[in-house]
């Protein structure tokens, strides 16, 4: 008798599905069992593709899910309609959803065990490269009704310790080739660890034999998702202070996606080409999760790899052994930061020298591509230029705060400046919403600045958000020129020094540099000098930060180390 879709799935891959919702014995092959972290080997709590506990029925055989049903839930709200379509592809091959579903069951299943069917609601902290394993560790914890907190391979150790232990994380997913990372803080601290190997990104299943009639088994979570149960904890920055936690519960998590949904406009048909880090809310919200809800395919590449990101981009030399790829290989939709934005310019003029090439390319992502997407900093203009002429392209600059989240369109907001130093009182100079489109002075198209603040209810105790971001109002429209109170220097961020040269003595670039060598750290020098005649103070004797902005026109965003305006 020949075997069913999901006969042949546990036949082939030990996929963990048994009894769940079909009457069937389990692969003959066996997990290793999971153990806590003072049992650990080598490489810890190996956890294969094969069964991942003993035979025993957690759920009866009719206790199925219907098509329908995922309008309850935050995971892949139509990943029943989408099922035989690719949700993701990368370097290892292409998803369908239903194949990115059933590893997310499994995992899900093998936590069901090593917590317990009935233990309360945890947080799990999943250390997993961009690729199908990142998506698994994400849905498996909502499978399991707990809250997921991602962590990002690219960050430094000193982030993954803070954010592991600040969480009180009972359990750690992570990739065999990230285990050193997470091994000796799990051993000293009691987190347990499940390791997966390379079973779960090998051999992504296609098409053959779908069987759409067949439910996908139920999620371990045994209620309706309540829309104010945590679901995701993810940590700021860190650029101003220690990275703090912000908790989102379901219906959070489900706003925040339509709120991307309707801003780009997403569908089934959108491709969205991925390189962002994985631990904030731009890069594994707004950029895997909105789209995978509307049935739409996501592309990941490493965020430093210019080539495949020019090569996705332009549609050449991408290879794919599934024809349900072959069919769409367009990228519609870019997701970035300035940073990647800045280093595909500079690639660019490497890459293409002639004026055919040039025009190529131009003319390739023009027809390919609807929408390119920056966030994390402000874009210069200069970037902005440079990426239109040579893609055709704007760019959506979008705001993402990780306490807020995205879209100003849809929240109450004010830009304020205080009235001294002491930060007890303010002006609004500009507001949204219930307090209408204004500003101080007369003529409303008058640019102004201030502190960004947000109306996010829960947030705090008065619902006012103060954002730290230092922000232009003209027109209607905001434009992000920098960050507040800034203790921390990060990645690609540059010192900037305004100095004034008084009339009487006689200084110049070399003396100055020359004393910076002598009297500071350094990672303390500056890589940038304005000189300027003077630096305007109000009557208090302090500087206005929007005035220093238009020095830095060409810069990405302007950090201060103080907060007053």
């Amino acid at each position: 008798m020949e075997l069913s879709f999901c006969n042949k799935l546990i036949a082939l891959r030990g996929i963990c599905a048994t009894k769940a919702f079909l009457p069937i014995n389990p692969s003959p092959r066996k997990r290793n069992k999971h153990h806590d972290t003072n049992r650990v080997g080598k490489l810890g709590a190996k956890l294969s593709t094969q069964s991942c506990q003993p035979d025993k029925k957690l759920f009866n055989e009719h206790d199925q899910l219907v098509a329908g049903d995922w309008t309850k839930s935050i995971i892949q709200r139509n990943v029943e309609a989408y099922r035989n379509k690719i949700a993701l592809s990368n370097i290892h091959g292409d998803y369908l959803y239903e194949d990115v579903y059933m590893r997310s069951w499994d995992l899900a299943r093998g936590i069901v065990d090593l917590l317990g069917q009935d233990s309360p609601q945890k947080r799990i902290c999943f250390l997993c490269p961009e690729d199908v394993t990142h998506i698994v560790g994400m849905w498996s914890c909502w499978l399991t009704g707990h809250i997921a907190v991602p962590l990002c391979p690219s960050r430094s150790q000193q982030r993954l310790e803070h954010i592991i232990l600040d969480s009180k994380s009972d359990l750690i997913v992570v990739t065999a080739e990230h285990i050193n990372k997470v091994h000796g803080i799990a051993k000293k601290h009691g987190q347990k660890l499940i390791v997966l190997d390379d079973t779960w990104w090998n051999e992504p299943k296609d098409d053959t034999d779908i069987n759409d009639n067949t439910p996908l088994p139920k999620s371990f979570y045994d209620k309706d998702m309540e829309k104010n149960k945590p679901a995701l904890l993810l940590y700021t920055s860190g650029m101003t202070g220690t990275p703090k936690g912000v908790t989102f519960d379901h219906q959070a998590l489900n706003n925040q996606m339509d709120v991307v949904i309707n801003s780009w406009n997403l569908t089934h048909r959108d491709s969205v080409l991925h390189s962002l880090s994985l631990d904030t809310l731009y890069g594994c919200i707004n950029s895997i999760q909105a789209p995978l809800a509307t049935g739409a395919r996501v592309i990941t590449v490493p965020v430093d790899d210019n080539v495949k990101l020019w090569s996705h981009l332009l549609g050449v030399g991408i290879k794919s052994g599934n024809p349900l790829a072959a069919k769409n290989n367009n990228v519609t939709i870019f997701t970035s930061t300035p940073k990647v934005y800045k280093s595909l310019i500079n690639s660019y003029s490497e890459l293409c020298k002639d004026k055919k090439t040039k025009e190529y390319v131009k003319s390739a992502c023009t027809k390919r591509l609807r929408l390119m997407v920056s966030s994390s900093s402000s874009l210069p203009h200069s970037v902005i230029s440079q990426w239109k002429n040579i893609s055709g392209h704007g760019i959506l600059d979008t705001f993402t705060a990780t306490e807020s989240g995205t879209g100003l369109e849809s929240k109450e907001t004010q830009l304020v400046k205080f009235r001294d130093h002491t930060k007890s009182s303010h002006d609004v100079v500009a507001g949204t919403h219930e307090t209408l489109i204004k500003c101080n002075e007369s003529d409303a198209n008058v640019p102004v600045t201030g502190e960004l603040r947000m109306k996010v209810p829960s947030c705090v105790d008065d619902d006012w958000f103060y954002t730290g971001d230092l922000v232009e109002f003209n027109n209607g429209k905001y434009s992000l020129w920098g960050k507040l109170e800034v203790y921390n220097i990060q990645g690609d961020q540059q010192l900037a020094a305004i100095i004034v040269l008084t009339k009487t003595r006689k200084v110049n670039l070399d003396n100055i540099l020359t004393w910076c060598s002598d009297n500071m750290n350094k990672d303390e020098v500056p890589t940038t000098f304005k000189i300027v005649s003077a630096i305007k103070r109000d009557k208090f004797g302090l500087i206005d930060k929007g005035d220093l902005r238009q020095l830095f026109s060409e810069e990405s965003i302007l950090c201060f180390h103080d907060s007053k305006l």
